[in-house]
């Protein structure tokens, strides 16, 4: 973000340069919520849908179809649309809000649980949500970007 003063030299010359650089918490928090609550939404919806009973005993090809897919699909629709309207702060924002949510969502479940839950199948889980985070939030950049070109015109 560039300072009024390079536009007008004479006017505002104690412009703040480091301004640009900053995120937005605000915003960080607006979309984990929006990610915590409409992944918690999802994943009751399939849970009444299936019954609890019906989805502990699924093959993990089952599961990762009708439980892990789901929700790894409406995050990545997140980070699109998050990179698509900050394309300059897309890996800042990224990073940020799936920490975040990451951390949120643990103490949460840990709460409702009463002791510290890893999900028995962490080390699918992390890599893959890490990767559909990555993925969706290259293509929100390119969206963004080609939105930005399109804007601006030949």
């Amino acid at each position: 973000m560039l300072c009024r003063s390079h536009y007008q030299p004479f006017l505002n010359h104690d412009c703040d340069m480091t301004h640009g650089d900053k995120l937005n918490s605000l915003r960080i928090v607006k979309y984990t919520l929006a990610m915590l609550v409409l992944n918690t939404v999802l994943s009751t919806f399939i849970t009444l849908i299936i019954g609890s009973d019906n989805l502990a005993s699924l093959s993990f090809g089952k599961y990762f179809t009708y439980q892990l897919l789901p929700s790894y699909l409406l995050s990545a629709g997140i980070y699109t649309v998050m990179a698509k309207r900050n394309v300059v702060k897309a890996w800042n924002y990224a990073l940020s809000v799936y920490l975040l949510s990451f951390i949120v969502g643990t103490i949460i479940v840990s709460i409702l649980l009463q002791t510290l839950f890893i999900p028995p199948l962490w080390f699918v889980e992390v890599p893959l949500s890490i990767a559909f985070a990555i993925v969706s939030t290259v293509i929100g950049i390119k969206v963004g970007t080609l939105d930005s070109k399109e804007a601006k015109g030949p």
